[in-house]
Formats: structure tokens, sequence, C-alpha cells
């Protein structure tokens, strides 16, 4: 995967740390092509006290779907762009997208001119590996005359030539180090240094040079301006090869690109780099949900097909990853829908909300009783059923368990304030009537194919528009592993430690997939009166905030 930025002169950041989310950490991004969705986010702002200057208008189609390409090409670069004109890219932690703004995107279809483009980049990337080989088997040949028991690794992926290389080099090292002769160890040190440094790119040995006058102490005037010139040059070039990666969807940009990576960068990263453009040509199981894929905005060429794991989940053990967005939705069946949930959160996250506590279990009954995956699912919501009714401070009589194979029939609780359930897809049954600022949502395959169709049968219409202020739901098929596990995402909520956005991102398996959370990500309906402590949660989930409360070394 290629990062944010190119390896030689940037900082590879991880998930930013776990901190409450503040309204000056937020971006608004709404479709200029529909106007009520402007007077939302400025209404939004005003409510919250989001700081002036914080709105995106997109040129967006009104449609609730838009072509992927023009996803490319619309979206990435302008709020990339936005961010670094306005200097938020380290404090902006979540997007926030607007009553107007598509929820899904379609999935890729490559043009003739697209498709030749990327045998062009196979073609490269295969020169690019024969040239990193040969120049791998030079500096092998060299640790096997220093060496005589040296034996080479093998394999000509990027990990396996990487691999080589290091694994020579580490031979060549330890050889020179015990070297007795000065002088010897210097030829040797020369010759190495002239086999290696095709491998390292010219931006890398600029910088390295310029690291190393800059520490150098009384360096000559002449070469304290060199570096300095470096500097400016390397600069220069990130912001370059930022530019063109924030274009990635026009074709001269991308051309243009594999020119300055070519000359500049390592072979390796080069290389890489072929690999992550050839992702983007990739047409299977692209489809997504636009704020899914909007959490990865500032990243680059990464694998579009089916899902990536999440980040800022709280169990995530993948590799180190780029900066990535929270991603909240304010959206409904019409935009008045929008000025309630945002008006209800407010209200209720200021008295604190009160409600009955509805868990509707079964579903694996309704889909396949031996499915272990789907038992597993059902498992979650009996184990929170399990957790809130030993220790949620709520009254006697507030929490409503059926694990029977239907949903629950229409008007069967009041009052509610929490709800989960499942399996009734894309079929909605108005079993629950809803306190304001009520949060929930129910397992469905089909549940956010649309907001605004007034045929629409999914859960996610339904219970907007009976007055629940925060739900979320798939555009299409997301398999039962993209759902937040029931045990997970409502007890965090209820400790009221973390706001809306923060239970759902550190819950929410996936990302750059098809699942849309509906809800003001500030909003945190337990602040003022928490259901549970944080000592009653599970050690995993008790874990998170022992993280947050860790003193900073």
């Amino acid at each position: 995967m290629i990062r944010r930025a190119l390896i030689f002169i940037f900082i590879v950041l991880g998930a930013f740390p776990a901190c409450a989310l503040e309204s000056d950490e937020l971006v608004l991004i709404v479709n200029k092509n529909v106007p009520d969705g402007l007077k939302l986010a400025q209404y939004y702002s005003a409510q919250r006290k989001v700081p002036a200057g914080r709105i995106i208008e997109l040129n967006l189609p009104i449609t609730e779907e838009m072509p992927f390409a023009a996803y490319e090409s619309e979206v990435v670069p302008n709020v990339r762009r936005f961010l670094e004109a306005n200097r938020l890219n380290e404090k902006v932690k979540c997007a926030v997208t607007f009553y107007g703004v598509p929820i899904r995107i379609m999935p890729r279809v490559n043009t003739p001119l697209e498709k030749n483009e990327q045998a062009t980049i196979e073609d490269e990337l295969k020169k690019a590996i024969a040239d990193i080989d040969q120049a791998v088997v030079n500096v092998e040949a060299l640790a096997r005359r220093a060496d005589e028991h040296f034996s080479p690794q093998t394999g000509k992926t990027i990990e396996a030539l990487t691999a080589r290389t290091d694994y020579a080099a580490r031979v060549l090292a330890k050889h020179i180090a015990g070297l007795k002769d000065l002088q010897a160890r210097d030829v040797l040190s020369a010759v190495v240094g002239r086999a290696v440094d095709p491998l390292v790119g010219k931006a890398n040995l600029a910088e390295r040079q310029m690291q190393e006058i800059e520490a150098t102490p009384n360096a000559p005037a002449a070469q304290v301006a060199e570096a300095a010139r470096t500097r400016v040059e390397l600069l220069a070039l990130r912001a370059k090869i930022d530019d063109l990666q924030a274009r990635r969807s026009d074709p001269e940009a991308r051309t243009e690109l594999r020119r300055i990576a070519k000359e500049q960068i390592s072979p390796f990263d080069h290389a890489r780099l072929l690999g992550g453009m050839l992702e983007q040509f990739n047409t299977a199981d692209t489809q997504a949900a636009f704020d899914s894929e909007l959490a990865l905005v500032e990243w680059n060429n990464y694998p579009r097909t089916k899902w990536l794991g999440n980040p800022l989940n709280y169990r995530y053990q993948g590799p180190a990853a780029p900066k990535m967005l929270m991603t909240m939705r304010l959206d409904g069946p019409v935009a008045q829908t929008v000025t309630r949930i945002i008006d209800d959160s407010i209200q209720a996250e200021a008295k604190g909300l009160a409600g009955k506590i509805v868990l509707d279990s079964g579903g694996y009954l309704a889909l396949d009783l031996k499915n272990p995956a789907y038992k597993a699912y059902d498992d979650t919501i009996r184990r929170l059923n399990e957790l809130v009714s030993a220790k949620a401070k709520v009254p006697a009589g507030s929490i409503v368990f059926d694990e029977k194979r239907d949903v629950l029939p229409v008007n069967s609780a009041k009052d509610v304030a929490l709800y989960c359930g499942w399996y009734a897809v894309r079929n909605y049954t108005p079993a629950c009537r809803f306190v304001p600022g009520a949060v929930g949502y129910h397992i469905g395959s089909y549940e956010m194919v649309s907001l605004r169709n007034e045929g629409e049968t999914g859960w996610c219409r339904g219970l907007l528009l009976d007055g629940i202020a925060a739900t979320l739901g798939p555009e299409s098929e997301p398999f039962l592993m993209a759902f937040p596990e029931a045990d997970e995402f409502f007890p965090l909520l209820m400790t009221g430690k973390l706001t809306l956005g923060e239970v759902y991102w550190k819950t929410n398996p996936q990302t750059s997939w098809r699942i849309t959370m509906i809800g003001d990500p500030l909003y945190n309906p337990y602040k003022a009166n928490p259901i549970l402590a944080v000592e009653d949660l599970p050690a995993r989930l008790r874990a998170i905030f022992q993280a947050r409360s860790a003193p900073k070394p």
C-alpha cells in the first residue's frame, strides 16, 4: 500500500490517539447542487459551534449514487486540497457528510484507454523488478566475495528483494566493521556504496547528504547553503508528488508521477507505486459506501476491491496505517429529518438519554440456525443483554429482550432509547416508538439502499422516519462481519465517555466497504448520566480507556 506521502521525506502517520472528539476537529461536506445540504451544514455549525470555514462544497450528482470516476476526480482532490490549503490535515479527525451527498459509489469501470494504461504499468513493473533484481545480484556478489559462506536468499517479489538486499547489506556491514586495515575498509565501503546507491534513489541520497551536513558542527558555509537548497527542493518535490497523487484519476498526472518516481525515489518504492496504481484498475467488488471510502481520502493507491480492516478499530492488529478520518452522516428521507436529528441529539445529550433498551435476538434462526457465524452475532446481542441486565443503571423493567425467530411485532415497545435487532432484510417493522435522541440499528443486508425513495422499505429509512437519531446500515450486501458487534458498540456508548463518532469507529470492523453511520458525530447521549461504568465493561473494552488515560512517556 502506498501511503499518503512517499517514504524518503515523510513521517508515517498512525491512527490518531484516543481523545474526545470536539467540534473544531470536524470538516463538513455538502453537495453544492443540493442547497438544503448547505443550509443544514450551516445550522449544524451554529448549533455545535464548528469553526467558520469548515464547509467543503463539492460538485456531486443529486442522486444517491455516483460513478467511481466522479468520486476520484471530484471528491478526492478537492477534499485533500481543502485540508491542505486550510492547514487542517493534522487538526481534522472527522468528516461529516450532509443530506444531498450520495450514499454510494458505484463499481469502477475501466475505459479502453485505462486498459491500455494498465498494460503499460504492468510492463513497467516487470522491468522495474528486473532492474532491482540485477542491482541486488550485484550487492550479493560483493557479499559472496566478502564472506565465502554467504548464501543469498531467493525470491523476486518486492518483499523478497527487500529482504535479500537487507541480508546482503548486513553481511557486508559486518565484514567491513571487522577489517583492521582502515584503507581497505574505506575502499570496500566505497565499492559497496556504489553498488547499493542505485537501490536507494536520488531523493533519499540527497536527503541523507543534507542531514549529514546539518548534523556537522561548523560545516563550511557553502555546504550549509547547499543543504538548505536541498531541503527546499525536497519539500517542493513532496508538494509535487502530493498534488499528483491527489489527482490519481487523471491519466496525465499518473504518467507524470511514474516518471518522477522512477527518477527520484528508490526503485523499491517506485515498484510499490506501480503496484499500487495497478490496484486502482481492479474492478472487482469496488462498489462502496461514500462515507466508508471517504475515511481514506488521504490515502494513495490502496486496494479498492472488497474491504480493508479499519485501523481505528480498537482490535486492529494490521500494519501501521496512514492517518484516516472518522466519517459520519447527517442525512435522512427529507431535509427536516436532519434538523430533527441535530436538535434531538443536543437536547438528549444535555439531559441524558432515558428509555427502554430493546434487544431483538434470534436472527440466526431466521437465517440458518446451523451457521456458526450467524449464531456468533446472535451471541453478541445475548451478551449485551446479560451485561445491561446485571450492570446497567436503568429502571426495573426497562430492558426488553426477545430471542424468537421473528422480529418483534408492530408497537411492541414504547419510549425506546436503544435498539438492536435482526433479521428481516429490507422489511422494516415499526416495533418501537422512540424517545428523542434514540440510537439503534437493525442487522440486515440492504438496509440503506436508499433513504429518499418513498417506496424504500429498508430499516434505515424506516427508523429515521420513526424518530431515531442515529442508525447505521449497508448500501448493498456487506456480509455479517461488517457490522459493529452489539456488545461492543452499545456498552461503549453507555459509558458516556465517548462520542457517537468515536464509538462507531472504534467498533466498526471495516472501511472502504459498505456500511454507513447516520448521526451527529459529537453526540454523547450518556454524557450527563452514564448507565454503565467503565469498570463494568469486559476487559477488552476497559483497555480502550486505560490507553486513553495512560500518561505520556
